[in-house]
């Protein structure tokens, strides 16, 4: 009968003192080979077998009572029992295999247990006790079993198998271990005594590559060497086979299916260090390599309860922190699952299991992964469409929209937008009984090795094998610098890439976790500036200025230095004029024409609480920003900061002196709106480049604005919705129309709403076009009228020229200020 194991460590390691098979003096005396009801025979000291089984037999005061030792495994179960004095040879088995078993003893007259032996004469304190020895609770170093106390071993019943071991003595069969395990962290051959817990995991993930090993040992071995080492293998496997092939099969079995599955209980065998599992982070699938997997009360974060029968998975993945690209360790639990269940739905999947197949999945995140990399040189101006990532404290949901990739600018700005140092990501899985998962500990980092497995005997050790010598799998992982140093030449390095990547997000001028595959080229509106209601003149005039700051290939980057060698050298442009007649629509069209990012920012991204220190902190960071990036800063309804000082209130004199400041230095291309420059200080007139007066719209600019509404509604909307001439006519023609004097943002805001109520009218048709009828810009427009007649009837409102600060009769539309 196979020994039965106890749940373990899944490192699969421990360090162990030497446990010997001492007994008490009364029995050293030549014991006579002996069959139990098991038919293990018990060994004298002259027999030393390839694999020899011991069974330790723990009272329930905490001492080890007896010991068996047999050449094949013992049912611990067994009621007779044979007390065997072990070999003091120096001679050892090729594996030794000691379970340790909590037994009760009955007096053979009744089922009474005997009372517990006195305490000892001396206390002697236990020694130490380590992670991986947290299984032992007794002392089985004793000299001594103490055979008075429990006169008759028959007695015995099992009531618990604490653990099942095995000890690697052969050192041919360490060296060849050495030879194929890659990469298991905890794990050392080199010592002279290799403890291993039950299931043997380590053994288990390898029993291929020794397999193999057997048949392409190095050249420098012997024939005896090599032949030994062939035996001392097929020994091994010929346990592993006999104890835990069946399960093994099974298992296999299972995956196998046309819909692999997989059980809790086995599913370690899947966890190979070095191997790549997916788990979801956010909701979405990501890569990690495994690094260690513990399970059961043996998990090293000591967790128990809910957690104590999990799996404890330590992962990491590569990702850009701080200047460089580095591991970054992660844990999380796996919960447990009952039955078999289909293996592409556990919240942890192997790559080899993905859903699509493992070929598919790895050049998908290979080609992510090359893409991050250059990413991370360097700041980008991206298109974005798809979910963020709501890690680092940063927002989730979906963007649509453009952002700036800048992994540096992170790390170097995130704390101004509130985000907390990095955070360790959202764990896979979630307690039993809908407890929230505890906030894992990150785990140590753990060693990666730095050359392709070799045996280490002494012949191997002497000679100089190249593929030993180079760098294995995991070699040039650590500390990259993406602008220095170039990327390893092994695909995983970009496999287990991370695909979240931070972004400066423009429109909502705060960061974001973005993912890569949702990231594109930007793709300039070439015609927005010709849709632009400007006099020709003033168009002229604009695209001859701003021409010269035009990205000539659309990548981000610094405004140069020769435009921006000392202060006073920025270019600054005031718009001016009464709201919606183009003013944000310039600058808007002028990032578009010269390809660059436009970093749009409203008094409140400035301050809410108007405090000098506040104000001066978020304006120096968006202005560092907009020279990072080489953006086009646009501040809107810039009066509020700008208003004329005043001789007592020193508050807004320093507003305005924190405001000249920052202007006096930037080194950049910003543009200023208001409806109210005639309310600004003198001292930002001399400061101002260039001045466009934007006059209110006629009849003629209306229709203008209409005719560009229309064609890019039909243009964007790919032929979804259509504007009929009668639509059209209403828009140009209409007294009702024309009677409202809509600005361009109201024409704007009145064709959206009117595009609203055709979508819906067409949803309830069912009807695939959407048709835009002057029916719906007649409620629009009835709608709009009741506004501003109620607006009239309680603030005495008559019309946008009573608000308006803007001069009509200004002499000239431009204004060119000479520094």
């Amino acid at each position: 009968m196979a020994t039965r194991a106890a749940d373990d460590d899944c490192s699969s390691t421990a360090s162990f003192e030497e446990v010997g098979p001492g007994v008490s003096s009364s029995l050293k005396k030549q014991i006579a080979v002996r069959e139990g009801k098991d038919g293990a025979k018990e060994q004298t000291e002259e027999d030393v077998p390839d694999v020899l089984y011991y069974v330790y037999y723990r009272s329930p005061d905490g001492r080890v009572s007896h010991h068996r030792k047999a050449d094949k495994p013992i049912d611990v179960t067994t009621n007779y029992l044979q007390i065997g004095e072990g070999s003091q040879d120096d001679k050892k088995p090729v594996l030794e295999i000691i379970t340790r078993v909590t037994a009760s003893y009955a007096s053979p007259s009744s089922n009474r247990l005997p009372p517990p032996p006195p305490p000892p004469r001396f206390y002697r304190p236990p020694p130490p006790r380590t992670r991986r020895d947290t299984f032992i609770d007794c002392d089985y170093d004793s000299d001594s079993t103490d055979e008075r106390e429990y006169p008759d071993p028959s007695g015995i019943t099992v009531t618990k198998v604490e653990t099942t071991e095995m000890i690697i003595h052969s050192k041919h069969l360490r060296n060849a271990l050495s030879a194929v395990v890659n990469y298991y962290p905890g794990v050392d051959f080199l010592s002279d005594r290799v403890v291993l817990e039950a299931p043997y995991r380590i053994l288990v993930h390898h029993m291929e590559e020794l397999e193999r090993y057997k048949y392409s040992q190095p050249r420098v071995h012997d024939t005896e060497y090599a032949e030994l080492t062939t035996k001392h293998i097929d020994i091994l496997l010929a346990f592993l086979r006999t104890t835990l092939g069946a399960q093994l099969d099974e298992e296999h079995a299972r995956w196998s299916h046309s819909t692999p599955t997989a059980t809790f209980e086995n599913f370690w065998l899947l966890l190979k260090p070095g191997s790549i599992i997916y788990r979801k982070v956010e909701g979405h699938w990501s890569p990690f390599v495994v690094s260690r997997v513990t399970s059961g009360n043996n998990n090293h974060h000591g967790r128990r309860g809910a957690y104590s029968d999990a799996y404890l998975i330590d992962c990491w993945n590569m990702e850009f922190v701080n200047t460089r690209i580095e591991r970054l360790m992660d844990s999380f639990f796996m919960h447990p699952f009952t039955g078999e269940q289909a293996i592409h739905s556990l919240p942890v999947v192997p790559a080899r299991f993905f859903p699509g197949g493992e070929k598919a999945i790895t050049e998908k995140q290979v080609a992510l992964g090359k893409v991050y990399w250059e990413l991370s040189k360097r700041p980008s101006y991206k298109e974005y469409d798809g979910p963020l990532v709501g890690r680092d404290g940063c927002p989730n949901g979906n963007l649509r929209g453009r952002v700036i990739v800048d992994c540096e600018g992170y790390d170097k700005f995130r704390d101004h937008d509130g985000n907390r140092g990095r955070m360790p990501m959202i764990r896979a899985g979630s307690p039993r009984r809908g407890l929230a998962p505890p906030p894992q500990p990150i785990p140590p980092k753990d060693q990666l090795p730095l050359f392709y497995p070799r045996c280490q005997c002494t012949a191997c050790a002497q000679s100089v094998d190249k593929k030993g010598e180079s760098g294995g799998p995991f070699a040039g992982f650590e500390d990259l610098d993406p602008n220095v140093d170039s990327p390893p030449s092994n695909d995983l390095f970009f496999h287990v890439l991370t695909d979240a990547i931070p972004a400066f997000v423009l429109s909502e001028r705060r960061w974001a976790m973005v993912q890569v595959e949702h990231l594109t080229e930007v793709r300039p509106d070439r015609e927005a500036f010709k849709y632009l209601v400007l006099d020709d003149d003033i168009k002229l005039t604009v695209k001859s200025l701003i021409g010269k700051f035009a990205s000539e290939d659309g990548k981000v980057s610094p405004w140069p230095s020769d435009f921006v060698a000392n202060k006073g050298v920025g270019r600054i442009f005031l718009l001016h004029g009464s709201p919606g007649v183009g003013k944000t629509c310039t600058a808007e069209c002028i990032a578009e024409l010269t390809r660059r990012p436009l970093l749009s920012l409203t008094s409140g991204d400035i301050s809410t609480i108007m405090s000098a220190s506040s104000v001066e902190r978020n304006l120096s960071y968006f202005l560092q920003l907009g020279e990072r990036y080489g953006a086009l800063v646009l501040l809107d309804e810039a009066d509020v900061y700008l208003e004329e000082r005043r001789t007592k209130d020193l508050h807004r004199n320093g507003l305005v002196s924190i405001f000249l400041r920052a202007l006096e230095y930037y080194k950049g291309v910003l543009f200023l709106t208001t409806n109210r420059v005639a309310a600004f200080d003198s001292a930002f007139t001399s400061r101002i480049h260039v001045a466009l007066h934007y006059k209110k719209l006629t009849d003629a600019d209306r229709m203008r604005v209409w005719t560009n509404n229309f064609e890019r509604l039909e243009r964007d909307s790919g032929g979804k919705c259509f504007v009929p001439l009668s639509t059209r006519e209403f828009a140009y023609e209409s007294e009702e129309m024309r009677d409202l004097k809509w600005n361009g943002r109201e024409i704007r805001n009145g064709l959206q709403t009117a595009v609203a109520l055709a979508e819906t009218e067409a949803l309830e048709d069912g009807v695939e076009k959407v048709t835009v009828t002057d029916k719906h810009l007649r409620a629009v427009v009835k709608m709009s009228r009741g506004f501003k007649d109620f607006l009239r009837s309680k603030r005495g409102w008559e019309t946008e020229e009573e608000d308006d600060d803007e001069e009509e009769d200004a002499e000239s539309e431009v204004s060119l200020y000479s520094e």
